[in-house]
């Protein structure tokens, strides 16, 4: 028979896990404050606009990071279902790729993998690194501009 102090415990530390999924989950979707902040354009008016290449020299800073999606896959099997914009060459060879996690897809409309593919597109964001690929992990369809919003010498302007 179990004794009464190891059942409150067992209690006690399964209502403590769920209450820090519960706070994980609430933050991640913006339900409560703590979050990604918002994504707002006129953060992104002046900082460096590069092409694909030349990302990695950006590293941690926020910037504007342009080239043509050459290939676009959801990848729906894998953790936190991303989707991978690969800019200027196909994966594994790719110089940088946007992620969006499936957490976002829903506000992508069409899909990002079909609206995307073939175009050249400029994303704002802070570039980070993975695996040795420079990215931006992209939350809302406003980080990325295609088509002529997306050409040579375009600024970000809001």
């Amino acid at each position: 028979m179990r004794r009464r102090g190891s059942t409150l415990r067992t209690v006690a530390l399964a209502a403590v896990g769920l209450l820090v999924l519960v706070t994980f989950l609430a933050r991640r979707s913006g339900i409560v404050p703590g979050g990604p902040p918002p994504f707002d354009p006129e953060d992104y008016a002046d900082v460096p606009v590069v092409e694909a290449v030349q990302a990695a020299e950006l590293e941690g800073d926020r910037a504007v990071v342009c080239g043509r999606v050459v290939h676009a896959v959801f990848a729906q099997d894998t953790g936190g279902r991303p989707t991978y914009l690969n800019l200027e060459q196909a994966y594994p060879d790719q110089p940088f790729d946007v992620v969006i996690w499936g957490r976002d897809r829903d506000r992508f409309h069409p899909p990002p993998e079909v609206a995307y593919r073939d175009q050249r597109i400029c994303v704002a964001g802070q570039v980070t690194t993975h695996r040795g690929t420079p990215r931006i992990e992209v939350v809302t369809p406003e980080q990325i501009r295609s088509g002529s919003e997306a050409g040579p010498g375009s600024r970000w302007d809001p």
